[in-house]
């Protein structure tokens, strides 16, 4: 994987929010090659996931999630606030309606 295919990128170490617009998160694990789990913090919109630092190159966000009848894909966005070195990609990529867990792709790069 890589910057061009990724979901999210920006500087390693940067802290940023993932933002969903459909389905509820249950569950959110930072996933990096050779390392631990990390869980991650989801606001009380089940929508909101904190990655407290952008590792180097590609991990992933595990997104387990509640699909509702009816929920559309959830847009994958980054919230108001992030660093600007944080940004979703253009166009924003989605997450498949009823697939659980979902994957958001991250790319950090060191600057």
């Amino acid at each position: 994987m890589s910057l061009a295919s990724c979901d999210v990128h920006g500087k390693t170490g940067d802290s940023f929010v993932i933002v969903i617009n459909s389905g509820l998160v249950q569950s959110a694990y930072l996933e990096v090659d050779h390392q631990p789990l990390v869980s991650l913090a989801i606001d009380t919109t089940e929508r909101q996931i904190t990655v407290s630092s952008l590792p180097t190159g590609t991990s992933y966000v595990r997104l387990d999630i509640n699909w509702a009848p009816g929920d559309g894909d959830a847009t994958i966005d980054v919230a108001a606030g992030a660093p600007a070195t944080v940004v979703a990609a253009n166009p924003k990529h989605t997450l498949d309606a009823g697939n659980t867990p979902g994957y958001v792709e991250l790319f950090g790069v060191q600057c």
